[in-house]
């Protein structure tokens, strides 16, 4: 930004492109149970779809990797209309960088390989995002992180409702997908990587008490400008720069 621009006086329609653009790249990820009377859905978390090379994968949080794969098939959200793909996890081969402990340090992230049989359907409803083109966009032009906006993208679990209708044994999810608009106000430095704080206000409205779901999620540079005129436009850039894991204190950035 060339200006301080305060996150309140962001006009809405820009908020809502800037949604919609990131939440192309966004899954929820979701896995099976079995019960007595209906098997029941049960979101675990979030990932963005990306593309390294020409292989496509989603790239989350180990933590949630390791739920996911409990199950012989894995769910993912596609649409926002109610719909169901499933994925079977025998399917997926993965690398991860994690010491298989939840703390407020990473690493904890898992990259997810897609059959390429799974990737057409994907492709239909959503886009894979270029890394190799966001490290040259990186290196070319660093982030302002003092004065930049960031968004963090991800499945937010309270805002999911799983409703059984026993007369037709099926059971509904709907699952709530979001971009939060905030801040960076710490950075550090731990063994190697780079971790960002962002701060997130509980008392705004549609801010959730809690963000487990975000987990896997990304995190956004989103480049704003205002005009000498007062009028703050959006450059439509996509900046990838974090895949985070929700409720921990520390975001790692991704190299």
């Amino acid at each position: 930004m060339n200006r301080d621009i305060p996150i309140k006086d962001i006009p809405q329609n820009i908020l809502d492109d800037v949604i919609l653009l990131l939440k192309n790249y966004l899954v929820a990820v979701y896995i099976v149970l079995p019960e007595k009377q209906q098997s029941r859905p049960r979101p675990i978390g979030s990932g963005t779809f990306v593309e390294i090379e020409g292989t496509h994968y989603i790239l989350t949080a180990a933590h949630v990797w390791h739920k996911a794969r409990e199950s012989e098939k894995i769910g993912l959200v596609l649409t926002d209309y109610q719909s169901s793909f499933m994925v079977l996890r025998d399917a997926i081969t993965y690398q991860e960088l994690w010491d298989g402990k939840v703390s407020e340090w990473g690493p904890d992230i898992a990259l997810l390989k897609l059959a390429p049989s799974d990737v057409a359907t994907i492709r239909a409803h959503k886009s894979f995002l270029n890394l190799a083109q966001q490290k040259e966009a990186l290196a070319a032009c660093p982030p302002v992180i003092e004065k930049g906006l960031w968004a963090v993208t991800g499945m937010v679990g309270e805002f999911t409702e799983v409703q059984p209708n026993p007369e037709a044994r099926t059971v509904t999810c709907h699952i709530h997908g979001e971009a939060f608009i905030s801040a960076v106000q710490r950075t550090h430095e731990h063994n190697g990587y780079d971790y960002f704080d962002l701060g997130a206000n509980l008392q705004l409205p549609g801010v959730p008490s809690s963000f487990v779901g975000v987990s896997g999620g990304g995190l956004w540079q989103i480049n704003l400008s205002m005009a000498k005129s007062g009028t703050i436009s959006w450059d439509e850039k996509r900046y990838f720069r974090v895949s985070h894991s929700g409720n921990q204190r520390k975001q790692m950035v991704i190299e």
